[in-house]
């Protein structure tokens, strides 16, 4: 049963006498009550006792444009005809109500048939993608990247980062490039360079070039190129820094870079890296460091630059 002061409303909507203030009302109704106080036809051709009479050529014209076809000649009251006209009116109405909530209440999904791209680095070399707009990303050993939206027909170019990962984000701007939900900060750029570590313990970018905007929650920040920015959890702030980009990607080039790194981390590293070898450094260099290149996709040879470096074997292999 429609509520009546919707019902009082609605039968001046059909006689065209709303004022704009009632207008508005009518309009707020209709958007916050419940389907079922919707009318049914029967309620809105209660609304209006009035008849109209429709010449030949009219209802000639309103058949034709309904059903394409041509109205056979027939005697028909004219109550008769003026209930099938406020029928039509009414289930028009109706369907237009039924579409308005249909988007209100249930909007239409953007695409039902994407589904989400997954690129995953289970192997020791590094492994290089194309995305469908032209970004390159080089995945470190290990990491995950996934495309979460429809590149060409979203607003957004979204994708999700767990691990290390070098992007080249082809240039769009009229559509930003966001990675979100990786870590610390979501990262947003409409075409740059840049280095973007996404683990539990640290969300950590380097920008090569171009010009990137960090957020988090309410903060953002922009970054120039030769930065570094992290997210201090604790004080509530971004840390950026001067820092040298060559170095913080020279693992692209399957080299790992070390400036005065304890050997206990490095071979911490390998042993990510190779966990089937339970690598081992001795007890006499727990407290030695290393500075140098080693090469990520080389065991034997990153033994050998050590071992050298330090004219003894420090790593055994359990």
């Amino acid at each position: 049963m429609m509520d009546p002061k919707l019902a009082a409303l609605y039968r001046k909507y059909l006689l065209g006498e709303l004022t704009p203030q009632e207008n508005t009302i009518f309009l707020d109704l209709l958007t916050s009550c419940d389907k079922d106080d919707l009318p049914d036809l029967e309620e809105i051709i209660a609304l209006d006792d009035s008849t109209c009479d429709l010449d030949n050529s009219i209802s000639d014209d309103i058949f034709y444009a309904i059903t394409g076809a041509e109205l056979k000649s027939k005697v028909r009251p004219i109550w008769r005809r003026s209930r099938t006209l406020m029928g039509i009116a009414a289930t028009m109405l109706l369907v237009g109500f039924a579409f308005l909530f249909s988007l209100v209440f249930n909007p239409v999904p953007k695409d039902l048939n994407f589904v989400a791209i997954q690129y995953y680095n289970p192997t020791k070399f590094v492994k290089r993608v194309v995305l469908e707009d032209g970004t390159k990303i080089s995945l470190r050993q290990g990491a995950r990247v996934v495309v979460m939206s429809d590149f060409e027909t979203d607003s957004l170019r979204k994708v999700k980062l767990s691990g290390e990962a070098f992007f080249e984000v082809a240039k769009n701007p009229h559509k930003a490039f966001v990675i979100v939900n990786s870590g610390d900060f979501d990262v947003r750029v409409l075409g740059t360079a840049f280095n973007l570590t996404c683990s539990p313990q640290q969300t950590r970018l380097v920008l090569n070039h171009g010009k990137v905007q960090v957020k988090h929650d309410q903060q953002h920040s922009i970054i120039l190129p030769g930065q570094q920015v992290d997210y201090d959890m604790h004080h509530k702030q971004f840390n950026v820094i001067a820092i040298d980009t060559m170095t913080a990607s020279n693992w692209k080039s399957d080299f790992l870079s070390f400036n005065q790194v304890p050997l206990s981390q490095i071979v911490g590293d390998l042993n990510n890296l190779y966990p089937t070898y339970n690598l081992e450094l001795i007890d006499s260099f727990q407290t030695e460091s290393f500075t140098g290149y080693l090469p990520a996709n080389d065991l034997e040879k990153s033994l050998k630059i050590l071992n050298t470096a330090f004219n003894q074997t420090i790593i055994h292999k359990k």
